[in-house]
């Protein structure tokens, strides 16, 4: 018997790197063909590190940071809240009994 894979809904932006996908990472903006958000990157910018570092620490194309940095600045307000809502840990992000950080909505109980 094989398992159902369900698609998930790919949202291409402006950038041509950077998409939001159904169920992860809660839709936030991630680099395309990764789980890597946009806020991540642009927090560790903001931290002080160079794209070069932040390519190299991520394992990602060059392009595809200076991509998700080009996003952050077109769109600084949104990506600015979810950066401070990742460092106040809000509804947005749950943590399972497990211990495991899920970055979607908690699941309905009963389901």
């Amino acid at each position: 018997m094989m398992a159902e894979t369900k698609e998930r809904k790919i949202v291409r932006t402006e950038h041509p790197h950077i998409v939001r996908i159904e169920g992860v990472r809660g839709g936030d903006e991630v680099v395309e063909g990764s789980r890597i958000t946009v806020w991540i990157i642009a927090n560790y910018w903001l931290m002080g590190m160079s794209p070069e570092e932040i390519a190299s620490e991520l394992n990602l194309p060059l392009s595809h940071v200076f991509d998700a940095l080009s996003y952050y600045l077109d769109h600084k307000a949104e990506i600015d809240q979810q950066i401070e809502e990742a460092k106040n840990f809000t509804k947005r992000y749950y943590v399972d009994e497990r211990g495991i950080v899920h970055f979607d909505k908690k699941p309905q109980e009963g389901r």
